[in-house]
């Protein structure tokens, strides 16, 4: 909801979370809908209910009678992404990592690792940002890093692996 929208909800539920509001949203979207297929101009409508034109036409779009939950929001995530690193890979780095320094003491940038994979004749050999960011949520995913860790800038090193 934009600000515009959310000055206006006519005494409607408004600090509320979860269900009540997403209830509200949705008794909006159907009432503007069913406002604009009884006839009602669309600049009527959003002048009346404090919306944006670009708002109403998003949801005169959407609406299906036929569907029950056409008024619901709908993800934005997306179905696929198409250029993650593949899993293997993805493995294979970490792998790399831990037999490179297996007691996580010594320091194994980007670069080494990115070498090894040439070495080994890999397929696809992905940038030292993107080894980098994966040893970083690896390490994420084990335990977070300390604050002070935060500040440090190098980018061909992860931040768990410099001391």
């Amino acid at each position: 909801m934009t600000s515009r929208t959310n000055r206006h909800t006519e005494g409607r539920n408004q600090g509320g979370t979860g269900e009540a509001a997403s209830s509200d949203l949705e008794h909006r979207r159907q009432l503007a809908v069913a406002r604009y297929l009884d006839g009602d101009p669309i600049a009527v409508i959003c002048r009346e209910m404090s919306c944006a034109k670009s708002w109403l036409y998003k949801w005169k779009k959407r609406y299906q009678a036929t569907e029950p939950d056409w008024m619901q929001e709908r993800s934005r995530r997306p179905e696929s992404s198409p250029t993650k690193t593949p899993e293997a890979l993805e493995a294979e780095i970490i792998r790399l990592s831990q037999t490179l320094s297996p007691d996580g003491a010594a320091t194994v940038s980007a670069r080494v690792i990115r070498d090894h994979l040439r070495h080994d004749a890999t397929a696809s050999i992905p940038s030292l940002r993107t080894i980098y960011r994966i040893l970083n949520r690896q390490t994420k995913e084990v335990a977070s890093p300390s604050p002070a860790m935060n500040n440090r800038h190098d980018n061909l090193t992860p931040r768990h692996m410099t001391r």
